[in-house]
């Protein structure tokens, strides 16, 4: 339980008590200010702007006894106001004065786990103000009681908020709280590490003084405790606490900290310094904002805030390798990585284009070959990282914004070229400690030494061992250099595990002498306090991937049998698809399962999105899945002939309602599901904001918040805590064009396609006391502790995991600490120990038992590999090679009811049921049209594939005139380009550069009239019209497929080339040619395929057809792919009913 919970469940057991004495608790000024005086304390309104406000809304007056409160606004102000300084009066005590200058009613409880908010933190004032707003609607709606309101009196929130006279969206933010997240009721316990007192080595670590100290903190050995007990004592000593700065590397840790050291010190708390480099970065950012030539409070931006400004800037930049004229938001991101692993080494634009330039020349001084080749490549790349990073600046700096990278960077080089500002901050922060010191990069330890100078004040704590956020620029290469850094720096361990038994502290033990990060570091000798459990942890051995979770499930329920808990129990895997993988296998097996997976992959939350969808969509795509939810229903055939309708009809959004009586083929019960479906959205505007329409569409219209809150089940209570999870998510908005609601879809999709949802997968704490399995990442487990842990995957592709570089290396030399390696090398090498850490750091979870499992063979048969880290602690595990295993029933396949008519497909529809069997149904048997915002790249593709039909139909023996083509351009782009796009020009001459090229492409060709090619399979037709035809001098066909785009690297791998070659050779004869023209990339390519893959492609396709015929469209999931697909939100479930499929 944490502080602000503390708060809510105080501020509930006063309204409890108030009811207990007939207070009218519902009058709310009435009754707050009753609440005052019985405290004793006078309430006096003053008008706005009163100057005994003290330029605030409120404040409390301690040697006054009064209360102050601006006299504005409704009643619920007023009293929310009052009800804020009784929280200050409740939790701070009587004798401490307040001035509140802001409140924020409908505030939550958790900062978003995406964007800036996950990043940076609030000072001690501000969160005490977050506190103080969460007390203080705790007082005037206590959960229980909005639950009660809700569930029991059957009250909508409007219902609520007209009893109380309150805010709608304070109401609902306290329903969602109140019904979509279970109760906290257990106290915060202590972790194993400090259930106890301080050991000798705690103890001397603590009250080190005199020089600069690093302690090297084994898992479990308590560094958290220590570093706590160092801050206590120095603030014994009579240290100033605005003296002391505690540097963290999450809000988690930064909060956990916090609360122990205000058990003790809680004035202190209010003054020393204690949050992330982030954060303490931001802080110098906004003192020193005049010298960085940025406002006082300079905009944080995250990474795909980033992309959708920059997104508009890439069509005028010069890059070689990086030209992605379709959709560029990944090869944006991944540019904005390099970008970011550029500021945590402090290296500016100038620095790194010279680094990259000195590539290229060395790459020129390379014999001829694929090295220098490939050297100049990387070289090249690097550039076009160099040039997006000058107009990134440029665009950060007109923007008045900052990105992560900044927030550390900046105030790097200001202290180091400021000696005024490093001696203001120098003698501010005298006493420096900065916990998880492995995970510091250069910029953060630059940062430390322009502040500590010599150290004699800094204490650090770390584990080389344990260093896992590669990723993020971290290197345990800072933990080896610290006495260079610091000379004179003493270095210090901790003796004593008091987490793990002697048998897993063996394990990992013996694991570290061979590791990369124990070079340098102190020998790992650890006590174990717990002694021996008796059992030496275990590897057991399974068949396939899926028998491997048939074992694990055996294995939690033989621990379940032994008394441990399910919660106490933590499934780590290297990856999130193979933890989902092994979620939904162990819920069908009836096994709860603490894991809420990708949040935009829910089923419940596809269904809500796809909802919402409906509110600016005129084709009403999410109707198909909308169709499949309880009292809703209609059956596929009637949905697609609403479909058919509306592409007649083109109503209004949500003006399909109206409709329904007008379709022809649906069914009584049909038509009453759309209207009882329809009139959800009543009052409903278009321009609507997307998190009252969620709020009002999960509490009241569709009533899911009261069924969460009833769920007996855990899955019924994951779905509350998914659904409170994106209602979190949707509060912030971004302000930019089109409406809000499809911003939002937008925004999802990005966040999805960048992998930045991950941190959504982070549960809110109240959901903490669950029983179920745990299961996360390894990276996520950092930190925690479990009585038994399980670790799957441990094969030879798994982990160590292979070394996938990123796709914008460093440049050579950018990289501190890894001179003589070129940035391939750095980053290799850097990954190779990264790998073993990883696995240090999994085995050292555990408590009580650790098991380890592989398996054996590949679902292909093949043999497969266990891990070499296995062999590495194999005298210290025992092996079972047949283990328990539960019985896993195979899920059936979905299979959709197809008319009985013969198929008759292209093969561009073929091609794309090969890509993605579930994309084919919705694109081309249920011929949806989906929707998506189209970037300003996507509309002037639009209107050059606009230029190409013409041209098809126009002109398919002919080449038009320059006159012809440059009104039909004209008139395209007028149509479908981005002609209000503030680059609107430099887009239209990039589309006009696209079609220019197809037009140099046809010079000296004698072009015919295409015609329809078939392919015939006993299971239907398909048919092939090529794009042009041409023929050649030598009296062959040339066939061409002309594509807008570069050419993919696995472009002649698709089928659709094999049938396009197939069905030239059957209608003209071996020898007929099939051309490939990709206009972005300006190349023109001959077609081959050898006469093995050409069968093998053949079969395929027929396979394929007989698929479409059989009604198998099951989705192929691809995280670069899945998030672009027009029908991204409403895949997955589909109504009952027949589908017919027709060219």
């Amino acid at each position: 339980m944490d502080a602000i919970e503390a708060a809510r469940q105080q501020a509930a057991k006063l309204h409890q008590a108030a009811c207990a004495r007939g207070s009218d608790t519902s009058a709310l000024l009435s009754f707050v200010t009753g609440e005052a005086e019985r405290r004793g304390i006078d309430v006096y309104p003053l008008a706005q702007g009163d100057p005994q406000l003290n330029g605030g809304r409120a404040l409390y007056d301690s040697q006054a006894g009064m209360i102050l409160f601006e006299d504005v606004g409704s009643d619920f102000d007023k009293a929310f106001l009052i009800a804020h300084e009784i929280g200050h009066v409740e939790l701070e005590g009587a004798t401490q004065d307040d001035l509140t200058e802001e409140i924020d009613p409908d505030r939550s409880a958790e900062a978003p786990a995406v964007g800036a908010e996950r990043v940076v933190d609030y000072g001690s004032h501000e969160r005490r103000e977050i506190i103080m707003d969460l007390f203080a609607r705790e007082l005037l709606l206590p959960r229980r009681v909005a639950r009660r309101w809700h569930i029991d009196e059957q009250l909508s929130s409007e219902a609520i908020a007209d009893r109380l006279q309150a805010p709608l969206s304070v109401v609902q933010q306290q329903l969602l709280d109140a019904l979509l997240l279970p109760p906290i009721t257990t106290p915060l316990t202590e972790s194993s590490a400090t259930a106890v007192g301080l050991d000798d080595s705690q103890h001397n670590a603590a009250l080190h003084r005199g020089s600069a100290f690093q302690l090297q903190a084994g898992p479990g050995t308590g560094k958290t405790r220590t570093l706590v007990h160092r801050i206590e004592s120095l603030l014994e000593e009579g240290v100033d606490p605005g003296a002391i700065l505690v540097l963290t590397f999450s809000n988690k840790a930064a909060g956990e900290l916090r609360q122990r050291i205000a058990a003790k010190f809680p004035e202190a708390v209010a003054t020393l310094w204690l949050g992330t480099f982030h954060s303490f970065g931001l802080d110098i950012v906004h003192r020193f904002h005049d010298r960085l030539g940025l406002s006082e409070n300079p905009r944080v931006i995250s990474r795909y805030e980033a992309i959708e400004l920059l997104e508009d800037e890439i069509a005028r930049l010069p890059l070689k390798h990086f030209r992605n004229l379709y959709d560029p938001t990944l090869d944006l991101g991944d540019m904005l990585s390099a970008i970011s692993r550029a500021k945590d080494e402090v290296v500016n634009v100038t620095e790194c284009r010279a680094l990259a330039e000195a590539m290229l020349e060395a790459s020129r001084e390379l014999p001829p070959g694929d090295d220098a080749e490939k050297q100049r490549e990387r070289a090249e790349k690097c550039l076009d990282v160099a040039e997006l990073y000058q107009v990134y600046e440029t665009m950060l700096q007109r923007t008045d914004s900052v990105d992560f990278g900044d927030l550390v960077s900046l105030p790097v080089r200001l202290v180091e070229s400021e000696p005024e500002v490093q001696q203001l901050l120098a003698s501010r922060h005298k006493h420096i400690m900065v916990d998880e010191y492995q995970d510091v990069n250069r910029a953060s330890v630059r940062l430390i030494k322009a502040i500590a100078g010599e150290g004699k004040r800094l204490w650090v704590v770390g584990d080389s061992r344990q260093s896992i956020y590669r990723f993020r620029g971290a290197s345990s290469i800072n933990m080896k250099r610290f006495i260079e850094d610091f000379p004179g720096a003493q270095v210090a361990g901790l003796d004593i595990n008091y987490r793990s038994s002697s048998e897993i502290v063996d394990l990992y033990r013996h694991f570290s002498t061979g590791m990369k990060a124990t070079e340098g570091a102190l020998p790992l000798q650890l006590h174990a306090h717990h002694g021996s459990m008796g059992k030496r942890p275990e590897f057991r051995v399974a068949t396939t991937p899926d028998d491997e979770i048939a074992v694990l499930a055996a294995a939690i329920m033989e621990k379940k049998s032994q008394g441990v808990e399910y919660k106490d129990q933590a499934i780590l895997c290297t990856s999130n698809n193979r933890l989902s993988e092994i979620a939904a296998s162990l819920e069908v097996l009836g096994l709860p399962v603490f894991y809420l997976g990708s949040l935009f992959e829910r089923e419940e939350i596809k269904d809500l999105l796809s909802l919402l969808s409906l509110v600016t969509d005129r084709r009403a795509t999410g109707l198909v899945r909308a169709a499949t939810l309880p009292g809703y229903a209609v059956r596929l055939e009637h949905i697609t002939a609403l479909q058919q309708h509306l592409r007649e009809a083109d109503p209004d959004p949500l003006g399909w309602g109206a409709l329904v009586d007008e379709v022809p083929g649906l069914d009584e019960q049909a038509r009453e599901n759309l209207k009882r479906l329809s009139a959800v959205f009543v009052d409903v505007p278009t321009n609507a904001n997307p998190w009252p329409v969620l709020a009002s569409l999960v509490i009241d219209r569709l009533g899911w918040a009261k069924q969460a809150a009833m769920a007996n089940d855990l899955q019924g209570q994951m779905k509350g805590i998914a659904l409170w999870q994106l209602l979190n998510f949707a509060r912030n908005s971004i302000n930019s064009s089109g409406l809000p609601i499809d911003r939002l879809l937008s925004r999802i999709r990005r966040i999805v396609l960048l992998s930045e949802d991950r941190e959504m997968r982070q549960l809110p704490q109240a959901s903490h006391s669950i029983n179920g399995v745990r299961l996360m990442t390894i990276h996520a487990s950092k930190g925690l502790e479990f009585k038994v842990v399980h670790l799957p995957g441990m094969i030879a592709t798994g982990l160590p995991g292979s070394n996938r570089p990123p796709r914008c290396v460093p440049p050579d030399g950018l990289i501190d600490g890894t001179e003589g390696l070129t940035g391939l090398e750095a980053i290799k090498a850097g990954h190779e120990e990264e790998e073993e850490c990883k696995f240090f750091v999994a085995t050292s979870r555990a408590q009580n038992e650790l098991l380890l499992y592989a398996s054996s063979v590949q679902n292909d048969g093949k043999n497969r590999s266990r891990s070499k880290y296995i062999d590495r602690i194999a005298s210290v595990i025992q092996q079972q090679n047949n283990p328990a295993r539960l019985s896993l029933n195979p899920v059936e396949p979905e299979i959709l009811s197809l008319d009985e008519e013969a198929l008759l497909i292209s093969e561009k529809q073929l091609s794309l049921y090969d890509r993605c069997p579930r994309r084919f149904l919705y694109t081309h048997a249920l011929t949806l049209a989906g929707k998506r915002t189209e970037s300003a790249f996507m509309q002037m593709h639009s209107a050059v594939y606009d230029v190409l039909d013409w041209l098809g139909q126009r002109h398919s023996e002919s080449t038009p005139s320059a006159g012809e083509l440059e009104a039909q351009f004209t008139q395209s782009w007028l149509n479908r380009g981005p002609v209000d796009h503030g680059y609107a020009e430099d887009y239209r001459r990039i589309g006009e550069r696209l079609v220019q090229y197809l037009i140099e492409t046809r010079q000296g060709r004698q072009l015919v009239k295409p015609e329809v090619l078939q392919v015939s399979f006993p299971e239907g037709e398909i048919s092939v019209l090529p794009d042009e035809m041409t023929l050649d001098a030598d009296g062959k066909y040339s066939i061409r497929r002309i594509k807008s785009g570069k050419k993919g690297s696995d472009e002649f791998d698709r089928i659709e080339y094999t049938l396009l070659l197939e069905a030239a050779e059957r209608q003209f004869g071996h020898g007929t040619r099939v051309e490939a023209v990709h206009l972005a990339g300006e190349t023109q390519e001959q077609v081959t395929v050898t006469d093995r893959k050409k069968s093998s492609r053949l079969s395929k396709a027929q396979s394929a057809m007989g698929a479409i015929a059989q009604g198998h469209f099951p989705a192929k999931p691809e995280n670069r792919t899945c998030p672009r697909c027009p029908s991204f939100f409403i895949c997955g479930k589909v109504p009952a009913g027949k589908i017919c499929i027709k060219k």
